[in-house]
């Protein structure tokens, strides 16, 4: 059996964690990222419905995709458990940032909600408007 957190991490190197259309098709959406921010720190796309990593990629065995998919997803389903319930106002959820000291976190529902993307980037890097054009792009 395969569990990904026995595995070393591989650096600077898209890996598909599941094989198919639906790896390539996140394969594809990770190296349009790479293309636009090479300094990218973390990037994966994972399935809303059981928070599988399709594809990732990290700079740093500091970062793990693994640890942060599952958060990320239990976060999309509050959000739009919260939106559907009418508890928060607004239309439907088109992405998340979040800005810390150091950097730039955003999270994009794609595929019709079914997958979504995240990326790290560090704010010397980028900015908040050029990293939401970059996933919009990449992901449309």
């Amino acid at each position: 059996m395969n569990f990904p957190f026995f595995n070393r991490l591989q650096l600077k190197k898209i890996v598909v964690a599941k094989p198919g259309d639906s790896g390539q098709r996140a394969e594809a959406v990770l190296a349009n990222l790479l293309k636009e921010l090479p300094e990218l720190l973390l990037a994966y796309v994972v399935e809303n419905q059981n928070g599988t990593i399709l594809a990732s990629y990290t700079a740093s065995a500091d970062y793990n995709p693994n640890q942060l998919s599952l958060r990320n997803t239990k976060m999309l389903r509050t959000m739009n458990e919260a939106l559907d319930t009418g508890a928060w106002l607004g239309g439907p959820l088109l992405d998340v940032s979040v800005l810390l000291d150091d950097q730039l976190h955003h999270l994009r529902p794609i595929a019709g909600g079914q997958w979504h993307c995240f990326v790290a980037v560090r704010l010397a890097d980028a900015n908040l408007g050029i990293l939401k054009e970059v996933v919009r792009r990449a992901t449309a």
